[in-house]
């Protein structure tokens, strides 16, 4: 089977609101607007792209050089039978939160003042402990991104996902033959999401959702005025989470979406909230796991939960970031290792063509490639956005995951990336110069369930 290119959007069995606006995350050539642009120029710019019909890349939320000030995350070595009260006493620590399980995972405040990396250095010296890091922050860094939704509205017509390539070359007409994803849940790590939203709201009832930067039990995408980096726009990834819960909607129309909120408005989190959600999923019966969102250091905490999460058969799905580079990019990358079928699968995108988006990573640490050019899908309030990003690729792949794992339950999460490298499109062709750099090929969801 050779790979699907089409320039419609074919239909599942699903239908969507008509209503459309659109939303952006990396930066590419098409970008329309620049961070130069001033506030009272906004309105303008929205206008020209919704004639235009344009959206800018979307930023993966890609990760952060700083960390939290004043917090770190230790784990406890269980051989050496310490308690947190004793590591605490002995440098001025405070304990700010556990993470759920018996693992001696915890997030512990440093004394007024201290230098945190300093604290961190002694702390891993410390034989009690199994390691200590700095609670590292996962966010969108605007230098690849763009201005994030500031400059990616428009599309405001009726036409749906008519015009959208990506089914086709998914082949997702012939998978929703074979299922559309029914008794699994997905959950999304995320922004959080537009819980009424008329193509999702069904997709949301019944799930254990939650709000891990507010703590409570509603993570709705709201705007809030932030501002967290200085640049005088506001709320700038506002949607992002609603648009990647749409993309796995549309794989997998009959899945549950579990929403968990972990990032704020301008797209800022950290790797303790983000792995107190990823527990939460599996706690709480996800069968897959998107994370469009990473950092580009690597965390011995995310990387333990991950594993704990796959070997107790939930599927990760991790956004491969959107520097052009070929860094490992974090969660994605696991341990920096070559890429195999071990469950936790890393995503980067590919254009209606097959080739590599400019924004795109990629390293032998990639898995797979997924559509990841101008995805329209469901935003706030109520209406359609496109966006581009390997944010948009990954629940393209979750999608597929949920598909596979209705069809082939037993396979575990191993057995099914093991099927859906195995089917990939190769995509030697068009991208002669990312031999091996993309991973398996392109995925095709068809091939992966017949």
């Amino acid at each position: 089977m050779g790979f699907r290119r089409s320039d419609e959007f074919a239909r599942s069995e699903k239908s969507f609101a008509s209503v459309s606006t659109a939303v952006h995350l990396p930066r590419r050539d098409q970008a329309l607007s620049q961070r130069s642009i001033a506030m009272g120029a906004l309105a303008l710019s929205m206008f020209l792209l919704a004639l235009l019909g344009v959206a800018g890349p979307a930023r993966a939320l890609v990760g952060g050089e700083g960390f939290e000030p004043g917090q770190v995350v230790v784990k406890l070595n269980p051989t050496i039978g310490s308690s947190i009260e004793k590591v605490n006493a002995d440098y001025g620590l405070i304990t700010l939160d556990k993470l759920p399980g018996g693992d001696g995972i915890y997030l512990l405040e440093v004394p007024a003042g201290s230098d945190t990396q300093g604290v961190v250095r002694r702390l891993v010296d410390d034989p009690r402990l199994l390691y200590a890091e700095p609670n590292f922050v996962a966010e969108a860094p605007e230098d690849h991104a763009g201005d994030g939704r500031h400059n990616a509205y428009g599309i405001s017509d009726t036409s749906g996902y008519s015009e959208d390539y990506a089914a086709s070359a998914l082949g997702l007409p012939c998978a929703a033959t074979a299922s559309l994803g029914q008794g699994t849940t997905v959950a999304v790590v995320d922004t959080g999401a537009q819980l009424d939203h008329p193509d999702l709201e069904e997709n949301f009832e019944g799930v254990a959702r939650y709000d891990f930067v507010e703590d409570d039990r509603n993570p709705t995408e709201r705007e809030v005025g932030l501002d967290a980096d200085g640049d005088g726009l506001e709320d700038e990834l506002l949607g992002h989470g609603t648009h990647v819960a749409g993309i796995v909607d549309r794989m997998a129309p009959a899945a549950e979406i579990m929403p968990l909120r972990v990032l704020n408005s301008e797209g800022r989190g950290n790797i303790f909230t983000i792995a107190k959600a990823i527990v939460h999923a599996e706690s709480n019966g996800a069968d897959v796991i998107n994370l469009s969102l990473g950092s580009s250091r690597r965390s011995a905490t995310l990387q333990g939960v991950i594993k704990d999460t796959v070997e107790n058969g939930v599927i990760v799905a991790a956004a491969a970031g959107n520097s052009n580079s070929n860094l490992p990019h974090y969660p994605a990358a696991g341990n920096g290792a070559a890429a195999s079928a071990d469950g936790l699968v890393a995503v980067t995108a590919v254009d209606r063509y097959g080739k590599k988006s400019g924004y795109s990573n990629y390293g032998a640490w990639v898995d797979i490639a997924a559509p990841g050019n101008g995805i329209r899908s469901t935003f706030p309030v109520g209406m359609y956005a496109n966006w581009s990003g390997t944010s948009m690729a990954t629940p393209f792949v979750s999608g597929q995951a949920a598909l596979i794992h209705a069809v082939y339950g037993s396979l575990g999460p191993a057995g099914a990336e093991a099927k859906m490298r195995h089917s990939a499109q190769s995509l030697t062709l068009q991208n002669p110069t990312y031999v091996g750099m993309l991973g398996a090929g392109h995925a095709d969801a068809c091939a992966s369930l017949y």
